[in-house]
């Protein structure tokens, strides 16, 4: 089960600086009145920069479609939104929107139609397709379930705390509790935070998720027998714990898209189920390389105890190194050092 954490190596490279710097972006577009829409453009920032400066993307409107009047500009946590109206005559439906520069970024752009009359049209543009066609009714809700996989999945915060959790325990009885306790700690407050009933402040709980990996670092660069007995005894009670405050995480994401208003349960669902499945999939992956791993070092008689410890106590540090790295940038952001 050590060497499951070699995984981690991989993901920390990739995660250094980039852990919910990029976030998925947002065009809301709701029709005021026939062919006026009032548009509200969500487009991601860093986090951590001061000025107000977004990714350089710009939503690209149909030929139909001309702006009316200024529009304005605000700030938000994670966000640059502008506000605007436009006449589009004839409507959007059958048109196609885009958004330029999407193929330069990670990121993707959720945008949502709401009609006058009729169900709300959603559309999920990427880099691969950042130009789409409105079509009829609530097609592309399943795209929030999309968004919950790549999320948990570019959630290196996210994925080097499961896998450091998963070195904490011994057997798959645990390991089913471990895995368990996070999914429903973090199921609850997604849904809580996404509903409206519980906020927390969104660079306090990148913080804190940055010490809950410390913590977990802390833990394996003990002995067994010289580990807290939270880790020891109660590794689901340390995965529920933690996990509440990961589901704030995830929150981050819905808050800046929001939900449609007509199937805000379902697409909560999706998005919840996506992060599941994106879990499993870490959790397994990481199982078939610690297995491959293990045979490959008894089979060529690499299994000598210096050599295991050097390569567990590595990684090991470079999870330590990862969380007090995003410690030290998240509370810069947050106390504005």
């Amino acid at each position: 089960m050590k060497h499951l954490l070699l995984l981690a190596v991989f993901w920390a490279n990739m995660a250094v600086a980039t852990a919910h710097e990029v976030r998925p972006g947002y065009i809301e577009i709701n029709e005021k009145a026939e062919d006026v829409f009032a548009i509200s453009w969500k487009q991601p920032v860093r986090d951590g920069r001061q000025q107000v400066s977004g990714l350089g993307l710009r939503p690209v409107f149909p030929v139909n479609c001309q702006r009316d009047g200024d529009s304005t500009m605000r700030r938000r946590p994670g966000a640059l939104v502008e506000s605007f109206t436009l006449i589009c005559k004839g409507g959007l439906l059958g048109q196609e929107i885009g958004v330029e520069g999407l193929q330069k970024t990670i990121t993707d752009v959720f945008v949502q139609l709401n009609p006058l009359t009729g169900q709300a049209t959603n559309l999920r543009l990427t880099s691969d397709r950042p130009l789409q066609k409105f079509s009829g009714g609530g097609a592309g809700l399943s795209a929030y379930f999309g968004m919950g996989v790549e999320h948990l999945l570019f959630g290196f915060d996210h994925i080097l705390f499961v896998l450091g959790l998963v070195m904490l325990v011994q057997g798959w009885k645990r390991l089913a509790l471990v895995v368990t306790g996070f999914t429903v700690a973090h199921s609850l407050t997604l849904a809580l935070s996404v509903l409206g009933s519980v906020q927390l402040s969104p660079p306090v709980v990148e913080l804190i998720i940055a010490l809950s990996i410390l913590f977990v670092a802390i833990e394996l660069t003990r002995a067994p027998e010289k580990r807290s007995i939270l880790a020891t005894r109660y590794p689901q009670s340390v995965a529920f714990l933690f996990g509440l405050l990961h589901g704030f995480g995830f929150a981050g994401v819905l808050a800046n898209i929001g939900l449609p208003r007509d199937a805000a349960i379902p697409a909560l669902a999706l998005f919840n189920i996506g992060i599941e499945v994106g879990q499993l999939m870490i959790v397994a992956v990481a199982l078939l390389i610690g297995s491959r791993l293990a045979i490959v070092l008894q089979a060529n008689k690499l299994a000598q105890p210096r050599l295991v410890a050097a390569a567990y106590q590595a990684p090991v540090i470079a999870l330590g190194s990862l969380s007090v790295y995003w410690l030290i940038g998240r509370s810069v952001a947050l106390f504005g050092g």
